[in-house]
């Protein structure tokens, strides 16, 4: 649902306008932005990433000293990415100490922090929803204002292939923070970007919740095939009342996922 909003309001210009209507199609005011290449509302502002989001590189703590490793402060790689394939991201495959964390150049970003993963591949999305850190493999984008996290997040999907194309390298390409602070990035107007925040966060919330939700379930029925596959366990009344259970949270899950945009994976 969050991503057709967005196509419609900020793809297809039809954001509501002043008296509900939709913009582009009851004849909002539109003109050409050279910089674009493309007509834009006339109130709307060409700026750059760097005006709109500070961009941090990550690290990575020695792995030679364990105690670097094993703490309580989440740290993400791009391949907690790519094994979640998640929107929103609030834990990795390893957390770091507070040694590893002091240790190296990481940061420690807040909430609704969008990452974006750098090189090895470029282009890979998500949301933080809890304060973390990244690896070096990440760039990743701290909004300046609280209205526009959810829509940065898909202006850059929606953009990926050109930013892409700014990866320099021979091993395997990365983009630079020096690239990406100068991306252009079209800004709608800040009454438009609070409508959109206000309609976008209950999407978002119970978007996070079914994740979450999924996730757990998942862990449950991977823990419960093994032992019954190995006779630990029987089919008897109590398993299958909690397969039931499953079965009904899975086809709810199933339901809100389908309805609206999930993971959006471009979510």
């Amino acid at each position: 649902m969050a991503k057709q909003l967005y196509d419609y309001w900020f793809v297809q210009v039809d954001f509501p306008n002043e008296d509900g209507k939709p913009y582009k199609s009851s004849g909002g005011e539109m003109v050409w932005n050279e910089k674009l290449k493309r007509d834009i509302p006339a109130s709307w502002k060409t700026k750059v990433i760097e005006d709109i989001a500070d961009v941090y590189n990550g690290a990575t703590p020695s792995t030679v000293n364990e105690q670097n490793y094993g703490g309580n402060i989440v740290w993400i790689t791009p391949k907690d990415l790519s094994d979640q394939k998640q929107k929103f991201v609030y834990q990795g495959e390893r957390n770091i100490s507070q040694a590893g964390y002091n240790s190296c150049s990481t940061h420690l970003l807040p909430p609704n922090t969008i990452l974006m993963s750098s090189r090895a591949p470029i282009g890979l999305l998500s949301i933080a929803k809890t304060e973390l850190c990244t690896n070096q493999g990440f760039k990743s984008f701290v909004p300046k204002a609280e209205n526009i996290s959810t829509y940065l997040y898909y202006y850059l999907n929606i953009h990926i292939k050109q930013i892409e194309q700014l990866g320099t390298g021979t091993t395997f390409k990365e983009v630079s923070r020096e690239d990406v602070l100068k991306f252009p990035i079209l800004k709608p107007s800040d009454t438009i970007l609070d409508l959109w925040e206000e309609r976008v966060s209950a999407l978002n919330n119970k978007q996070f919740e079914i994740q979450k939700e999924n996730e757990y379930l998942t862990k449950l029925r991977d823990g419960l095939l093994p032992l019954l596959m190995n006779g630990q366990v029987s089919v008897n009344s109590d398993l299958a009342v909690l397969y039931i259970i499953y079965g009904l949270k899975y086809q709810n899950y199933e339901r809100e996922h389908h309805s609206g945009d999930s993971c959006e994976n471009a979510a």
